[in-house]
């Protein structure tokens, strides 16, 4: 069985004013109890498979997976090793905030197995990063993505945001700018996900800039910004592979491309989601209740037929190069031009979407209004 992992780390050292995931400020003391439940759970869901998982890809999610002790990420990495196999060139990768790197924590990471880093950024402007609540400057950042490179890390992939408060299109064209200047010099920085604000509906940031705040980018600055985006990564060597991702050659992430695949995947830690036998379920949200019950399971849902077709187009939708027609048919037993008929028609009589070479996608005009154009499936 092939298929990917995925293991949250939920402690953070400051919870961002945007952010609605599970993630935890101020209670670094549970760390060891934490991981520790974490490895029993992976020992315990591992053993109660018919066959030996063969993993392409490993996540440490979080929260800020780098903040925690290496030690600690060893033992969750050993555990996972010890019922798992990983497929040569497996992608391993642990996310963590500029300023929790450092070259000797760094050094740890390689040793344990990690291969790849995910650094969330977010910006390059202080008055940006201020404005949405993130407890690093600039600085950091760059410092920070100097160390791993230096301690040997040689797929780096670099998290920046748009349609923030304050940020006007000019400073977002001196992020991009600052971000292809450290990505020349360092060479490794191989990988960027730039993702528009999400605003979640109980986030700090929603109290301080409403929705209806003057402060964010009107519609047609946040359509520059994401055209800006685009062509600027692609002169620098970056193309555009998923909406939000771009990449080096060779260097799309794995786990990710697993997910917009429609792949399954395992899950472990407080509030991890797995997909597995035609099943999607996740674990509980509240760090207390999984600490108690990590066996427990907040959702559990079948997947019917339909459902799987209607995500997997979704899901393909994403990528740059869309949906082989005939595969999925194959895959799927599911004609889409036949049984979306109405809804491609409808789409592409407004050019937002493409039907060529057997292969269906957004158009760049579709891209920047997907969630618009994929809900026609949904």
């Amino acid at each position: 069985m092939r298929c990917s992992a995925y293991i949250h780390i939920p402690f953070c050292s400051h919870k961002c004013d945007f952010c609605d995931f599970v993630a935890f400020a101020g209670v670094t003391n549970q760390e060891d109890e934490y991981c520790a439940v974490v490895c029993e759970e992976i020992s315990t869901r591992l053993k109660a498979l018919d066959a030996k998982p063969r993993l392409t890809s490993i996540f440490y999610g979080g929260g800020t997976p780098g903040l925690i002790k290496p030690s600690n990420i060893s033992k969750i990495h050993s555990a996972l090793l010890e019922r798992t196999d990983l497929v040569p060139g497996a992608e391993v990768t642990l996310e963590t905030t500029p300023q929790s790197i450092n070259s000797a924590k760094a050094g740890e990471w390689i040793a344990i197995g990690i291969n790849r880093l995910s650094v969330g950024v977010q910006s390059f402007r202080d008055d940006e990063l201020l404005a949405i609540g993130r407890d690093h400057q600039r600085a950091q950042a760059v410092e920070g993505l100097e160390a791993a490179v230096d301690a040997g890390f040689r797929n780096v992939s670099v998290d920046l945001m748009y349609g923030l408060p304050t940020q006007v299109l000019s400073s977002w064209n001196e992020s991009i700018k600052e971000l292809l200047k450290l990505a020349q010099r360092l060479n490794y920085i191989q990988h960027v996900s730039a993702y528009a604000l999400d605003l979640a509906a109980n986030s700090p940031l929603k109290m301080r800039f409403p929705e209806s705040s003057s402060s964010y980018p009107t519609e047609e600055n946040f359509i520059a910004m994401y055209e800006l985006l685009v062509s600027s990564l692609e002169r620098a060597g970056f193309p555009q592979y998923e909406i939000s991702n771009f990449s080096k050659p060779g260097f799309q992430s794995v786990h990710n491309l697993n997910y917009w695949n429609n792949g399954e995947y395992l899950g472990f830690g407080v509030g991890a989601h797995r997909y597995l036998g035609g099943y999607r379920s996740s674990n509980w949200r509240s760090l207390g209740r999984y600490l108690r019950d990590y066996m427990g399971n907040q959702t559990i849902e079948l997947i019917e037929p339909s459902l799987r077709v209607r995500e997997a187009i979704m899901l393909g939708l994403r990528r740059t190069d869309g949906i082989d027609l005939s595969r999925f048919a194959e895959e799927y037993g599911v004609n889409i031009l036949e049984q979306f008929g109405k809804s491609i028609d409808k789409l592409k009589a407004g050019q937002f979407i493409e039907v060529d070479n057997d292969r269906l996608k957004l158009s760049s005009k579709g891209v920047p209004v997907s969630n618009s154009v994929i809900v026609e499936f949904i």
